[in-house]
């Protein structure tokens, strides 16, 4: 890896600051403008890491571009430059600026920096322990966040966790992603807490209209990916579980909104992203309408779409940094229509094209109308430009964990724990439409909802794979479960539910089918959300002896990507292979 350059600490990352942050922390710009002079108070504290999110926001373009168009969905128009071309054909030059490990280094330096000072903070009484444990634990997370993306993606990651105070060349050790995937995981379970954000003002208030909720890492999301990663599968259960366990204390109206795919209510009521059909017209393929697709605009306080997506960061014209996207997708933005990419023939036929709704309709929404559009023969990226601007005044967001996404991997987890059963439910229509409770007479509930997961009614599922999805006003006792309005990945989008194969004999036979169909249920509802390439190289590693499978083992020096060519087991698919053959 060649060498990094940076400075000690970003102070172009309080642009947020000078820009609106006033209104957040009461600290003025012309206060901490000084090296020296920072860190005094915990609103110098709460500036830098807004500013730091600024500069991680930076990232999202080559974040986005580097998980999705080295993958299936995404390729290149005739617009694009070369430098995307050599990503589209996993190439790689020295001076590819999509491929620069620069900018998340220089992210990485303003971490190890304020997390360095953090600690002087906390020996100097400057903060106090609850103080240090949110933003401690926040900005350590993040920089976790980042390696991560950096070992998906290049053979060998310079592990660097110390800040550099005067700037020069940056060495250290250097870890392949198996490796890298443990030190990250000790690092996230020695963090203070795991627990979002509320002490701080950075939650405590708005920024020009926008809650700062959202912005922050979700650690736990997180920590359950890398146990993903790591095959630690019970791990990676139990956390995903604990954030789906979100409200479920809370009353009955509260439940249904948070993390729950729910499906089961009026149509069209408020926060169900459901793709469905007028009322009345259930089977008329001329009546789809699709609210899956609303989830992608919008503010950041609504509680309904605050009750899908779980991390996001907002962008706004009148701050930095600039969107991205329209630049890379959008025929209308500021490019003057020469975009640069688009959806691959591949994700456009066989991975959203090949699906029927149960209405008839014959393709998936959640890709034509709710991912990309068609304009004649062309097809477009549309699902960040769903705003409109002239209304709210903002750009669009970067989308960085839904609860669609949560709970597919939450199906993995599952699915490798022996649980294919419930895997299968999640990814279908949902708790609420299968695992029928019992009286303890041994009659059924009348009510085809009233359900709960486990093998039987007296044998229900260990945690972290119990749920209570039931509903009954009658008979007596009356039940309103937090899961009762359950609808599955799947069943939200109006789509009928996969059957396993014949030949599906055995348990491992069905670990085996579902997670193939995980990870393609993954591709349709996070298209072109920046985490294909990572699902690719996540199965992978568990099978890399299986030619039909992308094979991460094979490595060329840095900082050349994962290459692509003739002996290499690289491909995810057929149809992955096709696309790196143009070459």
């Amino acid at each position: 890896m060649k060498k990094i350059k940076w400075s000690t600490f970003a102070l172009s990352a309080l642009v947020l600051l000078s820009t609106g942050m006033q209104s957040c922390v009461k600290t003025a710009p012309e206060e901490v403008l000084d090296y020296n002079d920072f860190y005094k108070t915990t609103d110098d504290a709460d500036a830098a890491i807004l500013g730091l999110y600024g500069e991680f926001m930076g990232l999202a373009g080559q974040v986005v571009v580097l998980n999705e168009l080295r993958a299936d969905l995404l390729d290149v128009t005739p617009y694009a430059s070369s430098a995307l071309e050599e990503v589209n054909m996993n190439r790689n030059s020295q001076d590819n600026p999509w491929t620069d490990v620069t900018p998340f280094y220089k992210v990485i330096g303003s971490c190890n920096d304020m997390l360095d000072n953090f600690d002087k903070m906390l020996s100097d009484k400057k903060m106090t322990e609850d103080e240090y444990m949110e933003r401690y634990s926040d900005v350590a997370a993040l920089r976790c966040w980042l390696y991560y993306q950096l070992g998906l993606h290049f053979r060998q990651v310079q592990y660097i966790t110390t800040p550099v105070v005067v700037p020069g060349d940056v060495t250290g050790p250097k870890l392949a992603l198996p490796e890298l995937v443990k030190e990250l995981i000790a690092c996230m379970e020695s963090l203070p807490t795991l627990e979002n954000y509320t002490g701080s003002k950075l939650v405590q208030n708005s920024l020009d209209g926008y809650s700062l909720k959202p912005i922050f890492i979700d650690k736990r999301c997180f920590l359950g990916d890398l146990y993903l990663m790591d095959n630690r599968f019970w791990d990676a259960a139990a956390i995903y579980r604990d954030v789906l366990m979100t409200d479920e204390e809370k009353e009955a109206t509260a439940t249904q909104y948070t993390y729950r795919l729910y499906t089961w209510v009026y149509p069209g009521t408020s926060g169900a992203w459901q793709i469905r059909n007028e009322r009345g017209r259930y089977n008329d393929a001329n009546a789809m309408v699709n609210d899956w697709v609303n989830m992608f605009k919008g503010n950041t306080t609504d509680k309904y779409r605050l009750g899908e997506l779980i991390w996001f960061c907002s962008y706004d014209k009148k701050f930095e940094p600039v969107y991205p996207f329209f630049s890379l997708f959008n025929p209308i933005g500021q490019n003057g229509g020469l975009y640069q990419l688009k959806p691959s023939k591949y994700a456009v036929e066989d991975v959203w094209g090949t699906e029927q709704q149960n209405s008839g309709v014959t393709f998936d929404a959640r890709g034509l109308s709710g991912a990309f559009s068609q304009v004649g023969d062309d097809y477009f990226v549309t699902k960040y430009s769903q705003y409109e601007e002239e209304t709210t005044g903002t750009v669009g967001d970067w989308f960085l964990y839904r609860a669609g996404l949560l709970h597919l991997r939450y199906a993995e987890a599952a699915n490798r724990c022996g649980f294919p059963y419930l895997a299968w439910v999640m990814v279908n229509d949902g708790l609420s439409n299968n695992f029928v409770f019992y009286h303890e007479d041994g009659t059924a509930y009348t009510e085809d909802s009233c359900k709960v997961s486990g093998w039987d009614t007296f044998h229900p599922y260990p945690y972290p794979f119990q749920f209570d999805a039931r509903y009954s006003k009658s008979p007596r006792p009356v039940f309103t479960m937090p899961w009762r309005g359950s609808g599955g990945v799947r069943g939200r989008a109006n789509l009928p539910n996969k059957d396993f194969p014949e030949d599906c004999l055995t348990t491992a036979d069905s670990i085996r089918f579902m997670e193939k169909l995980i990870i393609a249920e993954a591709a349709r509802e996070a298209g072109f959300e920046g985490h294909r390439w990572e699902d690719l190289v996540r199965v992978s590693h568990r099978m890399n002896n299986d030619p039909g499978y992308l094979d991460c083992h094979t490595y060329d020096p840095q900082p050349a990507l994962y290459p692509a060519g003739e002996g290499n087991k690289f491909f995810w698919d057929e149809n992955l292979a096709k696309k790196y053959q143009k070459a």
